[in-house]
């Protein structure tokens, strides 16, 4: 059973605005971290998963590729695994051509470094974005009670919204734990679906579009959204929230 550990959200050398984007609408947004591997990121943490932006320093210096090469906004699906070597022999079992487990860190002041070790799917195998699993060695450095509550609700993450993507592939990997899912969508039913918010995110091949939030304040998260002048669509239950600087559509539902 694949259990979520965390979404992605490419900001590429935007990091900052996208800080100030989430923290717009009502998430706590811990402070930057610095990886070993030269990305930087925040994160939105829920109980036992978490929404990453993920980003490189705004001068330059430091580039790494895979964020490089990625798509803005919306482009990593990352599983839990407590065993990361048994998960590599799994997935080159299954066909899958992954890489081996990957060690890398980042300060967390004042408390140490959060650790993990990483198996990822190697590029082409499935569309629309990355796809890894991580193992948390210092969990108490990530899920920390001071960055677990938020002031619009949010509960958690409960869909991940692919566009023109192939679902076989992913079905192959094994079955999601319930709580999250993955949902696929043809462009027209995508637009048909989202009404007048899709039209922010870029009608480009296979990809990851939208994340699905629980919180029982969706009505007032869409009001605060639409009166700091984010494209905004608040329905019956849900309220729909685009975000073009990020080009990716956010659904916060009960």
């Amino acid at each position: 059973m694949l259990k979520l550990d965390h979404l992605v959200i490419n900001t590429r050398f935007d990091t900052d605005a996208a800080q100030r984007t989430f923290e717009q609408l009502g998430f706590t947004v811990t402070p930057r971290g610095y990886h070993t591997l030269g990305s930087l990121n925040h994160a939105i943490v829920f109980d036992d998963h978490y929404l990453e932006l993920i980003g490189l320093p705004a001068d330059g210096k430091t580039v790494r590729q895979e964020i490089v090469s990625s798509p803005l906004g919306a482009d990593g699906l990352v599983f839990r695994t407590y065993d990361p070597a048994a998960t590599f022999d799994t997935l080159r079992r299954a066909g899958f051509d992954a890489t081996p487990p990957q060690t890398f860190s980042r300060p967390v002041e004042p408390h140490g470094d959060a650790r993990f070790a990483t198996v990822r799917l190697k590029p082409g195998q499935l569309d629309g974005g990355r796809v890894y699993f991580c193992q948390h060695l210092t969990p108490e450095l990530v899920f920390r009670s001071e960055w677990q509550s938020h002031s619009n609700g949010a509960e958690g993450l409960s869909a991940l919204h692919l566009i023109d993507v192939a679902p076989e592939p992913y079905v192959q990997l094994g079955e999601i734990e319930a709580g999250f899912g993955l949902v696929y969508w043809t462009r027209a039913d995508f637009y048909a679906h989202f009404g007048t918010v899709a039209q922010y995110v870029a009608a480009h091949g296979p990809r990851y579009a939208a994340i699905t939030v629980r919180t029982p304040a969706w009505r007032s998260v869409g009001e605060s959204a639409d009166a700091a002048g984010f494209p905004t669509d608040i329905e019956v239950q849900r309220a729909l929230v685009a975000l073009p600087r990020f080009d990716t559509l956010l659904e916060f539902t009960p």
